[in-house]
């Protein structure tokens, strides 16, 4: 997912230099009296010590003073060891913006709006932090979009998320997770693997590619996809019926780890306590909440058009079924056995549009696909696409 043509596999002046403390040149890093205890510590020893930062006169680093576009481009270039050659104009960031460019760490149109004295984001800083890890992305000729930006910076380790993984690219940075950033990047230059953020990189996979499966439930769809028709394509996420009078689309399939109570989108689901899985016993059920090893696969969709009701079932989502997933045992199942995916339902069954399955005690065939379907009522013909086919074999 990181290649196509756009590739992804998701105000200080001068003089103000001195005063937001980026150097260029290597000294002893100082005393500092206000990094103790803080969580970016051993990064801004590291930035100072290494010379691309400085800290105050007042022996004061201000770990979460925000950070300019020109002070971060600043620090990166000096970081990197990028060649700085002399600028005809009078900004004093003009000829490390232009080292950044030369490098391919940098375009000249990546800031959208604003000026280089505005604050630089956190989406603008992974940008940077992502080319400057990967040469593929620093040609010229390739582009990378905002979403793949954040995926491959989460799912490289480079980009963590705030709380609960939240990915915030619009946030401002800070002086300390600049330099955070610049050390993971020459980290990963030198050869070190950095560990991700799961919950960053599900929400950034959720946002690039409309799914946090593969990420959340690599057990079940951590194999190889088959091609043509069982490869994930956000594109192709919907069905539209031969006859032309109904449309759905699918807009999220969300993984949600029951057993994790930070799951970051657990909060999608209605109070666990109040929900059930159906045991195929019409007015039975089972609660969810006394079944916390397992996974709650939420699909999200919608009707476009539907012109006959009278054949398609007028439904708030678009139904998904999943195949290779099996019930071992249907005996102790209907008893409240989890033993295989069940439907997951608030008042009545059917009233939402999400599985519980398992992580242990299903029967798991060596291929599990996903299909979504027209709604089409009894007698009538059912038009059904697969969206997803993986094999799990050898």
């Amino acid at each position: 997912m990181i290649k196509m043509k756009m590739k992804f596999l998701f105000g200080a002046a001068a003089a103000a230099i001195t005063v937001f403390g980026v150097s260029s040149h290597s000294s002893a890093s100082p005393e500092l009296n206000d990094i103790s205890g803080h969580w970016a510590e051993a990064s801004i020893k590291g930035a100072v010590s290494a010379g691309y930062v400085d800290g105050y006169e007042d022996k004061t680093f201000k770990p979460e003073r925000n950070v300019s576009r020109a002070e971060f481009i600043k620090m990166a270039v000096n970081a990197l060891s990028l060649d700085i050659k002399t600028a005809a104009d009078d900004n004093w960031y003009t000829p490390f913006a232009n080292a950044a460019v030369d490098a391919g760490i940098h375009r000249t149109n990546d800031f959208t709006s604003g000026d280089w004295n505005s604050p630089i984001t956190r989406l603008e800083m992974a940008r940077i932090a992502v080319r400057a890890t990967n040469p593929e992305f620093q040609k010229k000729e390739v582009t990378i979009d905002d979403r793949s930006v954040m995926y491959n910076g989460t799912k490289s380790g480079l980009i963590q998320g705030l709380t609960k993984g939240d990915l915030a690219p619009d946030g401002q940075t800070t002086r300390a997770q600049s330099v955070t950033i610049i050390e993971r990047i020459k980290k990963v230059k030198a050869g070190e693997k950095l560990e991700a953020d799961k919950y960053a990189v599900g929400n950034a996979e959720l946002g690039l590619i409309r799914t946090n499966i593969f990420t959340v439930m690599p057990e079940f769809f951590g194999g190889t996809q088959v091609a043509p028709s069982g490869v994930w394509d956000p594109s192709k996420l919907f069905v539209e019926t031969p006859d032309g009078k109904y449309r759905g689309e699918l807009d999220q399939l969300i993984a949600i780890d029951l057993e994790d109570p930070n799951d970051p989108n657990l909060h999608l689901l209605p109070d666990i306590e109040k929900l059930k899985w159906n045991n195929l016993i019409p007015n039975g059920g089972f609660p969810v909440k006394d079944y916390k090893q397992s996974y709650i696969l939420l699909y999200k969709g919608k009707t476009v058009f539907n012109k006959d009701t009278a054949i398609y079932a007028a439904k708030d989502y678009l139904p998904l079924s999943i195949f290779g997933i099996d019930l071992v045992d249907i005996e102790p199942y209907m008893k409240g056995q989890l033993n295989g995916p069940a439907s997951v339902f608030e008042n009545k069954q059917g009233d939402i549009p999400a599985y519980i399955i398992p992580k242990k005690g299903a029967k798991i065939k060596d291929y599990i696909t996903l299909k979504i379907s027209a709604p089409a009522r009894a007698k009538n013909e059912n038009y059904s696409k697969t969206i997803l086919t993986i094999f799990r074999g050898e």
